[in-house]
Protein backbone atom coordinates (compact mmCIF):
# COMPACT_ATOMS: atom_id res chain seq x y z
CA UNK A 1 0.00 0.00 0.00
CA UNK A 2 1.12 3.49 -1.14
CA UNK A 3 1.23 6.01 1.46
CA UNK A 4 0.35 9.26 1.19
CA UNK A 5 2.73 10.95 3.02
CA UNK A 6 5.78 9.21 2.21
CA UNK A 7 4.76 9.68 -1.90
CA UNK A 8 4.24 13.42 -1.59
CA UNK A 9 7.85 13.65 0.29
CA UNK A 10 8.80 11.85 -2.67
CA UNK A 11 7.32 13.84 -5.05
CA UNK A 12 8.81 17.24 -3.98
CA UNK A 13 12.28 16.23 -3.61
CA UNK A 14 12.61 14.90 -6.89
CA UNK A 15 10.56 17.86 -8.18
CA UNK A 16 13.55 20.06 -6.34
CA UNK A 17 16.17 17.59 -7.52
CA UNK A 18 15.55 17.85 -10.81
CA UNK A 19 15.08 21.34 -10.81
CA UNK A 20 18.36 21.75 -9.18
CA UNK A 21 20.16 19.50 -11.79
CA UNK A 22 18.32 21.36 -14.75
CA UNK A 23 20.27 24.76 -13.54
CA UNK A 24 23.61 22.91 -12.79
CA UNK A 25 23.10 22.13 -16.45
CA UNK A 26 22.21 25.70 -17.80
CA UNK A 27 18.49 24.13 -19.50
CA UNK A 28 16.98 26.48 -16.51
CA UNK A 29 18.18 29.88 -15.24
CA UNK A 30 18.48 30.93 -12.05
CA UNK A 31 15.37 33.59 -11.77
CA UNK A 32 11.80 33.01 -10.37
CA UNK A 33 10.15 32.82 -13.53
CA UNK A 34 12.30 30.23 -15.08
CA UNK A 35 11.83 27.97 -11.95
CA UNK A 36 8.08 28.74 -12.18
CA UNK A 37 7.73 27.41 -15.81
CA UNK A 38 10.17 24.37 -15.33
CA UNK A 39 7.98 23.16 -12.10
CA UNK A 40 4.67 24.02 -14.05
CA UNK A 41 5.64 21.82 -16.49
CA UNK A 42 7.54 19.42 -14.46
CA UNK A 43 4.10 18.59 -12.18
CA UNK A 44 1.85 18.73 -15.82
CA UNK A 45 4.42 16.11 -17.41
CA UNK A 46 4.21 14.24 -13.96
CA UNK A 47 0.69 13.38 -13.89
CA UNK A 48 0.72 12.71 -18.00
CA UNK A 49 3.33 9.98 -17.64
CA UNK A 50 2.22 8.57 -14.21
CA UNK A 51 4.99 9.00 -12.34
CA UNK A 52 3.78 8.73 -8.95
CA UNK A 53 0.63 6.67 -7.36
CA UNK A 54 -2.79 7.74 -7.71
CA UNK A 55 -2.71 8.66 -3.93
CA UNK A 56 -0.77 11.91 -4.59
CA UNK A 57 -2.96 12.85 -8.11
CA UNK A 58 -4.84 15.49 -6.06
CA UNK A 59 -2.14 17.36 -4.91
CA UNK A 60 -0.58 17.19 -8.43
CA UNK A 61 -3.62 18.10 -10.06
CA UNK A 62 -3.87 21.32 -7.42
CA UNK A 63 -0.16 22.43 -8.13
CA UNK A 64 -0.65 22.23 -12.04
CA UNK A 65 -3.76 24.70 -11.83
CA UNK A 66 -2.00 27.07 -9.52
CA UNK A 67 0.66 26.86 -11.91
CA UNK A 68 -1.53 28.03 -14.90
CA UNK A 69 -3.49 30.02 -13.32
CA UNK A 70 -0.85 32.14 -11.07
CA UNK A 71 2.42 31.93 -13.02
CA UNK A 72 5.67 32.40 -11.18
CA UNK A 73 2.82 34.04 -8.19
CA UNK A 74 2.18 30.00 -7.78
CA UNK A 75 4.86 29.95 -5.72
CA UNK A 76 5.80 25.94 -6.28
CA UNK A 77 9.50 26.28 -5.54
CA UNK A 78 8.58 27.97 -2.02
CA UNK A 79 5.28 25.53 -1.28
CA UNK A 80 7.81 21.83 -2.64
CA UNK A 81 10.76 23.44 -0.11
CA UNK A 82 8.62 24.14 2.65
CA UNK A 83 6.79 21.23 2.55
CA UNK A 84 9.93 19.31 2.81
CA UNK A 85 11.33 21.27 5.96
CA UNK A 86 7.97 20.34 6.97
CA UNK A 87 7.54 16.54 6.81
CA UNK A 88 11.66 16.59 7.57
CA UNK A 89 10.32 16.76 10.66
CA UNK A 90 7.64 14.28 10.72
CA UNK A 91 9.33 11.62 9.50
CA UNK A 92 12.41 9.68 10.38
CA UNK A 93 15.80 9.60 9.16
CA UNK A 94 14.75 6.33 6.43
CA UNK A 95 11.86 8.74 4.97
CA UNK A 96 9.45 6.42 6.79
CA UNK A 97 6.22 7.49 9.38
CA UNK A 98 6.68 7.56 12.63
CA UNK A 99 3.87 6.27 15.41
CA UNK A 100 1.32 9.14 17.44
CA UNK A 101 1.61 8.53 21.20
CA UNK A 102 -0.79 9.69 24.02
CA UNK A 103 2.18 11.87 25.54
CA UNK A 104 2.34 14.17 22.02
CA UNK A 105 -1.33 14.83 22.75
CA UNK A 106 -1.02 15.41 26.81
CA UNK A 107 1.86 17.92 25.37
CA UNK A 108 -0.31 19.52 22.81
CA UNK A 109 -3.15 20.08 25.56
CA UNK A 110 -0.48 21.12 28.11
CA UNK A 111 0.71 23.95 26.00
CA UNK A 112 -2.79 25.41 25.14
CA UNK A 113 -3.52 25.33 28.48
CA UNK A 114 -0.89 27.37 29.19
CA UNK A 115 -2.19 29.59 26.69
CA UNK A 116 -5.04 30.03 28.38
CA UNK A 117 -7.07 27.75 26.07
CA UNK A 118 -10.28 25.98 27.53
CA UNK A 119 -9.32 21.94 27.11
CA UNK A 120 -11.48 19.17 27.42
CA UNK A 121 -11.06 15.40 27.14
CA UNK A 122 -13.57 14.50 29.68
CA UNK A 123 -16.89 14.44 27.85
CA UNK A 124 -18.57 12.48 25.21
CA UNK A 125 -19.19 13.92 21.66
CA UNK A 126 -22.52 12.41 20.30
CA UNK A 127 -24.58 13.65 17.94
CA UNK A 128 -24.23 17.05 18.89
CA UNK A 129 -22.55 18.44 22.23
CA UNK A 130 -22.79 22.15 23.21
CA UNK A 131 -20.14 23.41 25.40
CA UNK A 132 -19.96 26.75 26.83
CA UNK A 133 -16.17 28.18 27.36
CA UNK A 134 -16.89 31.23 28.70
CA UNK A 135 -15.13 33.26 26.10
CA UNK A 136 -11.89 31.63 26.05
CA UNK A 137 -10.16 29.50 23.23
CA UNK A 138 -11.40 26.14 23.27
CA UNK A 139 -10.28 22.47 21.76
CA UNK A 140 -12.71 19.68 23.07
CA UNK A 141 -11.30 15.64 22.02
CA UNK A 142 -14.26 13.28 22.82
CA UNK A 143 -12.91 11.30 26.10
CA UNK A 144 -14.53 7.86 23.95
CA UNK A 145 -11.90 8.31 21.50
CA UNK A 146 -8.85 9.18 24.05
CA UNK A 147 -10.33 5.54 25.44
CA UNK A 148 -10.41 3.78 22.12
CA UNK A 149 -8.11 5.29 19.47
CA UNK A 150 -4.77 4.14 21.26
CA UNK A 151 -3.37 0.43 22.24
CA UNK A 152 -2.41 -0.24 25.22
CA UNK A 153 1.04 1.21 24.90
CA UNK A 154 -0.36 4.75 24.18
CA UNK A 155 0.11 4.36 20.22
CA UNK A 156 -2.55 6.00 18.32
CA UNK A 157 -4.38 3.08 16.41
CA UNK A 158 -7.53 5.08 15.06
CA UNK A 159 -8.08 8.71 13.51
CA UNK A 160 -9.14 10.98 16.17
CA UNK A 161 -11.12 14.27 16.06
CA UNK A 162 -10.22 17.69 17.65
CA UNK A 163 -13.02 20.02 17.99
CA UNK A 164 -11.91 23.60 18.01
CA UNK A 165 -13.09 26.81 18.67
CA UNK A 166 -10.33 29.74 18.15
CA UNK A 167 -7.30 30.89 16.59
CA UNK A 168 -6.33 27.68 14.17
CA UNK A 169 -3.71 28.37 13.16
CA UNK A 170 -2.31 28.23 16.76
CA UNK A 171 -3.33 25.15 17.51
CA UNK A 172 -1.74 23.85 14.02
CA UNK A 173 1.26 25.25 15.35
CA UNK A 174 1.10 23.83 18.65
CA UNK A 175 0.69 20.54 17.65
CA UNK A 176 2.96 20.78 15.01
CA UNK A 177 5.37 21.27 17.56
CA UNK A 178 5.04 17.89 19.42
CA UNK A 179 5.38 15.68 15.65
CA UNK A 180 0.95 16.13 15.25
CA UNK A 181 -0.32 16.71 12.21
CA UNK A 182 -3.94 17.97 11.63
CA UNK A 183 -5.99 17.57 8.86
CA UNK A 184 -8.99 19.71 8.59
CA UNK A 185 -12.81 18.45 8.49
CA UNK A 186 -14.61 21.67 9.07
CA UNK A 187 -13.60 25.51 9.60
CA UNK A 188 -16.71 25.67 12.17
CA UNK A 189 -20.04 23.42 12.33
CA UNK A 190 -19.46 20.16 13.56
CA UNK A 191 -20.75 17.69 16.14
CA UNK A 192 -19.62 20.48 18.77
CA UNK A 193 -21.29 23.60 18.84
CA UNK A 194 -19.32 26.29 17.53
CA UNK A 195 -16.16 24.26 16.81
CA UNK A 196 -14.37 22.93 13.37
CA UNK A 197 -13.48 19.41 13.41
CA UNK A 198 -9.92 18.35 12.60
CA UNK A 199 -8.30 14.95 12.59
CA UNK A 200 -5.30 13.14 13.73
CA UNK A 201 -4.69 9.98 11.90
CA UNK A 202 -1.77 7.33 12.99
CA UNK A 203 1.29 7.51 11.97
CA UNK A 204 0.07 11.34 10.86
CA UNK A 205 -0.87 10.21 7.56
CA UNK A 206 -4.01 11.08 5.64
CA UNK A 207 -4.96 10.90 1.78
CA UNK A 208 -4.38 14.61 1.48
CA UNK A 209 -2.12 17.79 2.74
CA UNK A 210 -2.65 18.44 6.43
CA UNK A 211 -2.77 22.12 8.24
CA UNK A 212 0.81 23.17 7.85
CA UNK A 213 2.60 25.78 10.38
CA UNK A 214 3.47 28.86 9.77
CA UNK A 215 6.79 29.20 8.27
CA UNK A 216 8.65 31.05 11.01
CA UNK A 217 7.72 28.18 13.35
CA UNK A 218 9.21 25.70 11.24
CA UNK A 219 12.18 27.24 10.70
CA UNK A 220 12.61 28.15 14.46
CA UNK A 221 12.28 24.86 15.02
CA UNK A 222 15.43 23.39 12.44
Amino acid sequence: MVIFSQEVYKLINLALTELTVSQASGRTPHNPLSEAHYLGAWVTNSIKKKRFDSVVLAALKGWQSQARSLGKDAGLKAKFTYLKTCYSQILDEQEQLQPVHIEQFHKLYAALDDDQWLVTTDLVVGERLNRHSGGKESLIVCAEQMQNCFDEQGVLIKPISLYIRGNQQTIIDCAFAQDLLLYKITDYKSKVKYHGEFIVYPNNDGESLPELPIASGVEAQQ
